[in-house]
């Protein structure tokens, strides 16, 4: 694994308001992806980052943005943060720079302790995601591969009314069964956790599990239907199917600005502050950017005027599964405008179809499109997302449709595909696929 260079660390905190700290973890997850990934995959750890370089690195955060720490959400091998031996002066260093921006660090929460608490406290609107994966303490051990229990019950007690938590959990049903499930949710619901997201777990072609994805999800859900009337804490399902881009609220944080207003699960967000909101993506960030923002929300077959109370770039305590930004169609057309395409072919990812598919339905676009689903032929496994989309992937789903449907003017990619230099996640160019099919490629 190579050290991600000073430019890659630099470009990725710019690009996605995400600060990686260390790549070293205390854990040894049944689930961890960098154990099962197929050979020729380009990812990064970092080197030991002193408290220069994070004063360095941070010059490239964005104040309108929630920052956040410790989130693998890049090519960075993202490791237990609170392992750095300048953690807590690393957190200190951004909120000096940022004074107002909320900061959010995920971590698995096994070296919480009470002085550092009481230090993120201090430091005002940290929120903490805590990757709990399990309560019960023999199943945690074997699932996070520990030696010894870590009391989790104890570290999360200590966050109770003093710093906002949310929680995740990957649910394998290989080491979890639904009453392992409901015993952390109800833990988590009477200890005041914000929320729970349940990963459905992602494997390779090189493990021998492979799971129906999408039966299992339909499972889970049905499942997690059954608990909500038991329990406040919303539970969200992730990866997600989305079937529409109507802004639905997922969930309600309890005492959050949205439960004070009386928002509800299942409420339809149509306007902002009198403006229509196309997808939910929209509708979250408009909610997030203003103070005091009045919705219109349909309930049942009710309309509805909601104010929300809250201050400029907070969250407004609803949860959205995540959609896509309405812009996206914008910056579409002026590629597609930019190539001089009248015949337009996109490839996304099975899981972002219906997505893709919804906003194009809104966009109005004067010219020929189809959208395909890309197969993740290179990972498999349960693998359905456009990150994980390789070169080798597009240009198999591009042949299959050239051969049946003909020739595009253009072909459009997930930009999540590549990074700032255009390499996929085993170091192939976007350019290889045009110098292949002889047809231009772009991304948005």
């Amino acid at each position: 694994m190579k050290l991600a260079p000073k430019d890659y660390i630099i470009n990725t905190v710019y690009r996605t308001n995400i600060l990686p700290v260390i790549s070293a973890c205390n854990t040894s997850c049944v689930f961890c992806s960098h154990k099962q990934n197929p050979e020729g995959v380009e990812v990064y750890r970092l080197d030991k980052l002193s408290l220069a370089d994070f004063e360095e690195i941070i010059e490239f955060l964005s104040p309108d943005r929630k920052i956040i720490i410790g989130e693998s959400a890049t090519r960075i091998v993202e490791g237990e943060p609170l392992l750095h031996k300048d953690f807590i002066d690393v957190v200190e260093t951004v909120r000096r720079k940022y004074k107002k921006t909320p900061i959010q660090v995920t971590t698995n929460g096994i070296l919480l302790d009470e002085n550092l608490v009481e230090r993120l406290q201090e430091l005002k609107n940290i929120e903490l995601n805590v990757s709990v994966n399990c309560i019960s303490e023999k199943k945690r051990m074997a699932i996070l591969g520990l030696k010894k229990q870590d009391n989790i019950k104890e570290k999360l007690a200590l966050l109770e009314g003093r710093i906002n938590y949310s929680a995740s959990a990957v649910f394998d049903p290989n080491f979890m069964n639904y009453e392992d499930l409901e015993e952390m949710v109800a833990f988590l619901d009477r200890n005041g956790a914000g929320s729970i997201r349940l990963f459905l777990p992602g494997y390779t072609y090189l493990t021998d599990k492979n799971f129906e994805l999408d039966k299992l999800y339909n499972e889970v859900a049905d499942y997690s239907a059954k608990l909500k009337p038991k329990y406040r804490i919303p539970i969200i399902i992730e990866p997600s199917y989305i079937y529409d881009l109507k802004a639905r609220i997922a969930g309600v944080v309890e005492n959050s600005p949205a439960f004070d207003a009386g928002i509800l699960e299942g409420d339809i967000i149509e306007r902002i502050e009198n403006a229509r909101v196309a997808t939910r993506v929209e509708a979250f960030n408009k909610a997030f950017r203003l103070k005091d923002p009045e919705l219109d929300i349909i309930r049942d077959d009710r309309r509805i005027k909601v104010r929300i109370k809250k201050e400029k770039n907070s969250s407004p305590g609803f949860i959205m599964l995540y959609d896509i930004d309405p812009d996206e169609a914008d910056r579409i057309g002026r590629v597609v405008q930019r190539h001089g395409a009248d015949k337009v072919l996109f490839i996304t990812s099975q899981l972002a179809y219906n997505v893709l598919k919804g906003l194009f339905e809104i966009s109005g676009f004067t010219f020929m499109y189809d959208i395909v689903e890309a197969n993740n032929v290179f990972f498999r496994g349960t693998i359905k997302c456009a990150g994980l989309l390789t070169v080798e992937d597009i240009i198999s789903s591009a042949e299959k449709y050239i051969n049946e449907k003909g020739r595009p003017d253009l072909i459009m990619l997930p930009p999540i595909m590549f990074d700032y230099r255009g390499r996929d996640l085993v170091g192939r160019s976007i350019g290889e696929i045009e110098a292949e099919l002889g047809i231009p490629v772009d991304t948005p």
